[in-house]
This record gives C-alpha cells, sequence and structure tokens, in this order.
C-alpha cells in the first residue's frame, strides 16, 4: 500500500522518517472491506482496550 504514496522505481530512501510516519498514518486510517470497513487503528484501539479490561 505504500506504493500508492510512493511510486515504484521511486527509492524509499528518498523520503524522510516524517514522511514515511505521514504514508503509515494514513495506511491504517483507511478503511478496509477484509476488516468490515473498520479502520486498522479503531480495530488497534479496540484491542488495546480488551487486553488491558481485564
Amino acid at each position: 500500500m505504500l506504493r500508492r504514496f510512493i511510486p515504484k522505481g521511486k527509492s524509499i530512501a528518498d523520503y524522510s522518517d516524517e514522511d514515511i510516519q505521514f504514508f503509515a498514518d494514513r495506511i491504517n486510517a483507511l478503511p478496509r472491506k477484509i476488516l468490515g470497513y473498520q479502520t486498522p487503528e479503531e480495530l488497534f484501539e479496540q484491542e488495546l482496550d480488551r487486553i488491558y479490561a481485564t
């Protein structure tokens, strides 16, 4: 999915750590059909809540 932001043939090394983090944040905020149209970010937070509730 990172290739949505960094075109094929372009080196990832040309991007700063902040750029890569921005791309990762955007990717994790995208709803996914396989996750029931929830975002990975939402599901991660739900799992943390479940873990810490016990």
